[in-house]
């Protein structure tokens, strides 16, 4: 290689590292540096020079890129590290390395570490650097009043009877502070109680403070919003307080002469009850003496056990009357072979718990069976007899007995104008049972009248029906499924009912 190529290569190398440094050291300098940007503002930057380091925790983590003025306020811009992520709630502020160090830019972290401020983000919260010019100027204003302070002591304790007096001042309070050792060393003892006992004293309200703290707070919120109740309402008390007091005196005044008759007029009705009193005296004295037919009632033995038997025989009979309990039981049946209804209605009287009495009253649709025979001649040929039965609705009454032995019943007597009996079982206790009838033994060709049932409690006093009846009969139009309602209206309605109706005798 000649020598003029050397010269070259070596110019050549010295312009390039020539270029790389005055980037490096001018305002593009951060052109090749990587991270991310954010922006803070302070009132001001004073001393903050471009390229200044930005630290956390005393860490640099970046640098100042740029200082701009916006309005009256300096911005920073920051080049911060790429790995390094800044809480969003964090704080920036100048400090100074040392006393006359050069400056940096502070970041101290914030406690939201779930957001960081994102690129291009802005440090919203600073702390306003100190100017040291301002603190210099305080500094000076101060020894300036210290200069003062001195030069007025000086003028007063510099002569002479100045001095007199500082040493009057010291020997007082040499004195004084011998009296106070004297009090102190005499009663050392005493002094030792009192501080134990406010010691006691301080622990004890310590526990009651604590203790009632909640009832503390209260009591004083309670007289808080006492005092301001009374402070906004005594005004309108004394003024209403006054209105009535002139009403009063105007009602007063108004009616002086009707106040003088109303206390003539007692006076009157106190002198008739005195006269009225002495009467009732004299009469409550012959009845003592077991004069006239109330004295005689008052003091013989007699009438007393003649109305005392009487009350007791009301007594036993209202005993009775409140423990007997009835309950009133319609209900009905839909027949659906024949398609008609048959209806109930019972009065269940149960004066003990195992043992009630059934009164009541059915409406049948098969309650008259009418038989019409009818015979018929074809050409003068043997006659053809027919029979036609009919039947009408007819109403019919119950008056049986029952017997209950726990879940199972048994009761007779009259059913539907007839004597049976039947029988039923509580499968579950007061909500469903189920049940047979047999009655109605004698019926004209025809087998007893037989009946299939169970009910069911839906609600409280409101029960369905469901079963077969006539299960026996001949004719299988009457061998009819039912399905039907009832409600039951308990002893305390019926009680209602009852007392209303008035007896005479």
């Amino acid at each position: 290689m000649s020598r003029e190529a050397r010269v070259g290569i070596f110019v050549l190398l010295g312009l390039i590292v020539l270029t790389f440094f005055t980037f490096r050291v001018s305002k593009w300098g951060l052109i090749a540096e990587k991270g991310y940007r954010l922006t803070v503002d302070f009132d001001t930057a004073a001393g903050l020079e471009p390229k200044s380091d930005v630290k956390m925790a005393g860490v640099p983590i970046g640098k100042v890129e740029e200082i701009q003025l916006v309005g009256n306020r300096a911005r920073l811009v920051l080049r911060i590290h790429k790995e390094i992520r800044i809480p969003i709630d964090s704080v920036g502020s100048i400090q100074t390395q040392g006393l006359l160090g050069e400056k940096y830019v502070e970041i101290l972290p914030g406690k939201d570490a779930q957001r960081n401020l994102p690129a291009g983000g802005q440090v919203a919260n600073t702390l306003s650097p100190v100017n040291l010019d301002e603190m210099v100027r305080k500094l000076s204003a101060i020894g300036d009043d210290v200069k003062k302070f001195t030069e007025a002591l000086s003028g007063t304790f510099g002569t002479e009877e100045g001095k007199k007096a500082l040493g009057d001042i010291l020997r007082d309070v040499r004195a004084t502070t011998a009296t106070l050792r004297t009090v102190v060393q005499g009663n050392g003892e005493r002094f030792d109680r009192i501080l134990a006992n406010v010691d006691r004293l301080s622990e004890s309200l310590s526990d009651i403070s604590s203790a009632n703290k909640e009832d503390v707070r209260a009591t004083i919120a309670n007289l808080r919003a006492f005092s301001e109740t009374l402070k906004t309402e005594t005004p309108e008390l004394a003024r209403k307080l006054e209105e009535m007091s002139e009403r009063v005196s105007g009602v007063v005044g108004d009616n002086r002469e009707n106040l003088k008759e109303s206390i003539k007029n007692l006076k009157t009705a106190s002198a008739k009850l005195d006269n009225t009193l002495d009467a009732a005296g004299k009469v409550m004295a012959k009845i003592d003496r077991g004069e006239g037919s109330l004295g005689k009632l008052v003091n013989d033995n007699t009438a007393i056990n003649s109305l005392t038997e009487s009350l007791e025989g009301i007594n036993r009979y209202f005993r009775k009357y409140d423990v007997l309990r009835m309950t009133l039981v319609p209900w009905a049946e839909f027949q659906t072979s024949t398609s008609d209804w048959k209806s109930y209605m019972n009065l269940k009287i149960q004066p003990t718990a195992d043992k009630y009495y059934i009164l009541g009253a059915v409406n049948s649709p098969q309650g008259n069976r009418t038989v019409t025979t009818t015979a018929t001649s074809i050409n003068g040929g043997t006659p053809i007899t027919t029979e036609q039965v009919e039947y009408e609705t007819k109403w019919t009454f119950n008056a049986m007995i029952a017997k209950q032995f726990s879940r199972f019943t048994l009761y007779g007597g009259v059913m539907e104008s007839t004597g049976g009996f039947g029988a039923s079982y509580d499968v579950v206790k007061n909500r469903f049972n189920v049940g047979a009838e047999v009655f109605d033994f004698n019926r004209p060709d025809n087998r007893a009248h037989v009946k299939l049932y169970g009910n069911y409690d839906i609600i409280k006093n409101f029960f369905i029906t469901g079963g077969a009846d006539d299960i026996l009969n001949r004719d299988t139009r009457f061998r009819t499924p039912f399905i039907g309602f009832g409600i039951k209206f308990p002893d305390d309605d019926l009680k209602t009912v009852i007392g209303a109706i008035p007896f005479k005798p």
